[in-house]
C-alpha cells in the first residue's frame, strides 16, 4: 500500500477514534485489491480505567474506506 494512501486512511481513523492517534496499523493485503488495517489502542473510561480498543478498517487500493468496525 502506498505511504500517502496509508497516511490518509490513518488520519481519517485518528479523527474518528482519537485514542488511536500515534498508533501505526498492522496492514494485511486481502483478495480483490483490498487491505485490512488493524489499529490497537487503549481508551480511558470516566473512572480512569483503561479500555482496550481495536479498530478494523477495510480499504481498497485507492485508499477509499469500505468498512470500519470497532470493538472494546
Amino acid at each position: 500500500m502506498d505511504r500517502a494512501l496509508l497516511n490518509s486512511i490513518c488520519s481519517q481513523v485518528h479523527r474518528k477514534f482519537p485514542e488511536t492517534s500515534g498508533v501505526q496499523p498492522k496492514v494485511t493485503e486481502r483478495p480483490d485489491d483490498h487491505y485490512l488495517l488493524i489499529f490497537k489502542a487503549s481508551a480511558l473510561t470516566a473512572d480512569g480505567r483503561s479500555l482496550p480498543r481495536t479498530v478494523r478498517v477495510v480499504a481498497d487500493a485507492r485508499g477509499k474506506i469500505i468498512k470500519m468496525t470497532t470493538s472494546h
